[in-house]
């Protein structure tokens, strides 16, 4: 049975205008890293690992972005990046199932492997403009790191970019949990 996706694309106002100016410089320069999260990572001398919280097909809702309402079906996939197994990032990435044919179709099954290795080795791979937005206090986000032992009275920051493989459109989203040590 499916848990509940996180909301995290409906439940704020995604900012690419301007940079993020209240939050630390540490925090910007992970929310407007251009490079793979993945790879940077596992450049830490923790073990990198990938926790897949749910991976379903669904119709466009409310609880989604938005980008990809005029749809039919869109891949969800939900998991946690984790450093020596502690969840430091959760991502959730929408794929439209237009996406995942021909080559893109591995997309759908990565298992425990993350995205971001399969969108960063792709030379067709371009990268759209990084989104960001924090969530303060008391936001159901915060109610999530609650209940993966992350309590925080910080404001939690998240980033978002629209992925193209062979001009096939995909978003991930990323929210950076209090574990990382950013806040």
């Amino acid at each position: 049975m499916a848990h509940s996706l996180l909301p995290i694309g409906s439940l704020t106002r995604w900012n690419f205008k301007n940079k993020a100016t209240l939050c630390t410089t540490q925090i910007q320069a992970w929310l407007y890293d251009d490079n793979s999260l993945t790879l940077k990572l596992e450049s830490f001398p923790n073990k990198f690992s990938v926790q897949v919280k749910q991976q379903v097909k669904m119709k466009p809702n409310k609880q989604l972005s938005g980008y990809f309402n005029h749809v039919q079906t869109i891949l969800v996939r939900e998991v946690l990046l984790c450093l020596d197994k502690i969840p430091v990032i959760f991502a959730q990435t929408e794929i439209p199932v237009s996406t995942l044919t021909d080559a893109q179709a591995e997309l759908s099954h990565t298992g425990n492997n993350s995205i971001g290795k399969i969108l960063f080795r792709d030379p067709s791979m371009i990268r759209g403009e990084i989104e960001v937005t924090s969530f303060s206090t008391n936001s159901v986000l915060h109610d999530f790191c609650q209940a993966i032992d992350q309590n925080t009275d910080k404001t939690l920051w998240a980033r978002r970019s629209l992925f193209y493989i062979n001009k096939k459109p995909l978003l991930v989203s990323e929210l950076f949990l209090p574990a990382l040590g950013l806040y």
